[in-house]
């Protein structure tokens, strides 16, 4: 039980610190002297924050997916190497693959069914 109060916490502390660092580059964007790109390209840095929670909760597979959709949205976003939707799209098969595979190799999806009181025997 103080697992649980523990990881809620911690989740909610990674969400304030998500949004105090959005709120300044909003700031900054609007006041600041910096050349800095639209933020509303920055739209994919959320799910990071939702990789870091994954990972606060024990879910690598998951936060692996998040991570590797999070880079693949950043880098259509910003145009890394000539990457635009339409050629870049098989990357998200390859990120949603690799963390069917974390989560197989980890038993995740045995861990979270045993804590929703699933009996798996």
């Amino acid at each position: 039980m103080e697992q649980n109060k523990r990881t809620r916490e911690t989740r909610r502390m990674i969400w304030g610190l998500f949004l105090i660092a959005l709120g300044g580059l909003l700031l900054l964007e609007r006041f600041g002297p910096w050349g800095l790109p639209n933020v509303g390209q920055l739209w994919p840095v959320a799910l990071f924050v939702f990789a870091v929670i994954c990972l606060v909760d024990g879910r690598p597979g998951g936060a692996l997916t998040l991570a590797g959709l999070g880079t693949w949205f950043l880098a259509v976003e910003f145009h890394w190497y000539g990457l635009d939707w339409g050629n870049s799209w098989p990357l998200a098969l390859v990120a949603v693959g690799l963390g069917i595979v974390v989560r197989a190799l980890t038993g995740e999806e045995r861990r979270r069914l045993r804590r929703l009181g699933v009996d798996l025997d």
